[in-house]
């Protein structure tokens, strides 16, 4: 099945429109002004770059994957509401002195620590999140047929669809599929 689940993410990948390039991470370490919480920080600043504003800013439920440079997908999730929500750019403040810093900082709370792991390996590790909503993922599903075009019986529930077809992901994922979802697995 994980066989399977490599081959149909790959070609949800290859549909869905990518949305945000991170090029790099480094810098000085920063932390979110938060009371409270494992997301705090710090954490290490990122290149980026969004490559279409308006999926950034749909209010749409969406699947999203996220690429390495190498093809591999290390990550599918999804947006009940804009992917903007998920991958936020928050107010950054230095994480010894806790002064603002002058720009806010790109952060996502389940990614961010393996991107921060696969780039101290890798310097030059690249990554891609591309995002597909309901109505582009359905005529997907039904050309590949068992067992994701059954949720294709979801047709009219956006969120559903694509939370199905993240869970079925993640279920079936291999060493090579979603090496970084940890909370959502089997």
């Amino acid at each position: 099945m994980n066989k399977i689940a490599l081959t149909h993410s790959a070609d949800i990948y290859q549909k869905a429109t990518p949305v945000l390039h991170i090029q790099g991470i480094g810098g000085k370490r920063w932390k979110r002004n938060v009371a409270k919480g494992g997301r705090i920080g710090p954490w290490l600043q990122a290149e980026y770059s969004i490559l279409n504003t308006k999926v950034w800013e749909a209010r749409i439920p969406c699947l999203y994957l996220v690429g390495g440079a190498d093809g591999k997908i290390r990550y599918v999730g999804i947006s009940r509401n804009r992917m903007k929500d998920r991958w936020r750019v928050s107010p950054a403040y230095d994480a010894e002195t806790m002064i603002r810093l002058p720009e806010n900082q790109l952060f996502h709370s389940q990614c961010w620590k393996q991107i921060e792991r696969e780039t101290e390996v890798n310097r030059n590790a690249t990554f891609e999140v591309r995002c597909i909503n309901a109505d582009q993922l359905l005529p997907l599903l039904e050309r590949m047929g068992p067992p994701l075009s059954a949720f294709t019986a979801l047709r009219g529930d956006g969120e559903g669809i694509v939370a199905g077809v993240e869970r079925w992901l993640c279920n079936n994922k291999s060493g090579e599929l979603v090496s970084w979802n940890i909370a959502m697995t089997a």
